[in-house]
């Protein structure tokens, strides 16, 4: 005989005939009639062509058969029951395939270390890999792999996809600490400024801000772009423009008191940094572990409280 020639339910009253070794137990248990479990017993005895349990002192005993059956059947039903759960607990030593962020490059500097040092403490050793984000928030990636995760500051979610905040950020400016603005950095001195701008998608003439400058009927001048924020505090040395970046990206002082940040001299409209995947592993364990992994190292090493909700 297969499993396509049993009825399943029957197991279950074979797992607990097993473990009660009473038929009125086992009845009571699995709220039956106890006709109905001598009737279950009946039909597994005629599909399996053994009597599965005798009566014996201390009551129904198993038969070498139904004793050789009932681990098996116990290991079965125990992965059925957590499947239907939402499947084991995750083992962390036992992640061994790449874990894989798509992010900005400004993520990596401010939060690669945090993350990696948080995935040994859990004990997980798997290999971590960056990829660099793009405008599809690499949804092939994260449709694809279950271990994979996207870090943006965008506040949306595109479709198939589902979003975390982690943290709120806010813009300020980099400048040479001799920049003549550095010392009183107004609107007026902003917008006559020559501007670095910092476009991780690449190809922008322009960014956010710039189309938030444009509704009001304002206009910097864009100098030189660049799709990378860790090459920013180079350039602004080098070249003496002004780079408009999150305060935290900002606050790098690679060159000691060379260059200064100082607040930006607009009400710019505010972003935060979200956690996005695929809603394919919306309810998937391990993905769902990974997450809160990142997530809580996002929130630590920004040193703001933990959010909590998860939102489409």
């Amino acid at each position: 005989m297969n499993i396509n020639s049993i009825d399943l339910n029957l197991l279950r009253v074979f797992h607990t005939l097993a473990q009660e070794r009473s038929v009125t137990r086992t009845a009571a248990r699995l709220d039956l009639s106890q006709p109905a479990v001598s009737n279950a017993l009946k039909r597994l005895r005629r599909e399996l062509g053994d009597e599965l349990f005798v009566r014996g002192q201390g009551g129904m005993v198993p038969t070498p058969r139904g004793d050789a059956l009932a681990g098996s059947v116990a290991d079965v039903l125990e992965r059925l029951d957590a499947a239907l759960a939402g499947g084991p607990d995750v083992d962390p030593a036992r992640v061994t395939e790449p874990i894989t962020l798509s992010c900005s490059d400004a993520e990596i500097q401010l939060h690669g270390g945090p993350i990696l040092r948080a995935l040994d403490r859990a004990g997980c050793r798997a290999p971590v890999q960056f990829l660099p984000l793009n405008t599809g928030y690499r949804a092939d990636v994260l449709w694809r792999n279950r271990l994979s995760l996207t870090l943006s500051t965008m506040l949306y979610a595109p479709d198939g996809l589902k979003q975390r905040k982690a943290y709120d950020e806010h813009l300020v400016c980099l400048l040479r600490a001799d920049h003549p603005a550095a010392a009183s950095m107004d609107f007026e001195a902003y917008l006559a400024a020559e501007h670095l701008l910092i476009a991780p998608l690449g190809g922008a003439p322009v960014g956010y801000l710039d189309t938030w400058l444009g509704k009001q009927g304002l206009v910097r001048t864009i100098r030189l772009v660049s799709h990378s924020f860790g090459a920013a505090h180079t350039l602004v040395r080098d070249t003496g423009l002004v780079a408009t970046l999150p305060s935290r990206q900002a606050a790098f002082k690679p060159f000691g008191d060379a260059l200064c940040a100082v607040p930006l001299p607009l009400d710019a409209p505010p972003f935060s940094v979200h956690l996005f995947w695929s809603e394919r592993f919306d309810k998937d364990p391990l993905n769902k572990w990974l997450r809160d992994i990142v997530h809580t190292s996002l929130c630590e090493s920004a040193g703001v409280p933990i959010q909590t909700a998860e939102s489409v």
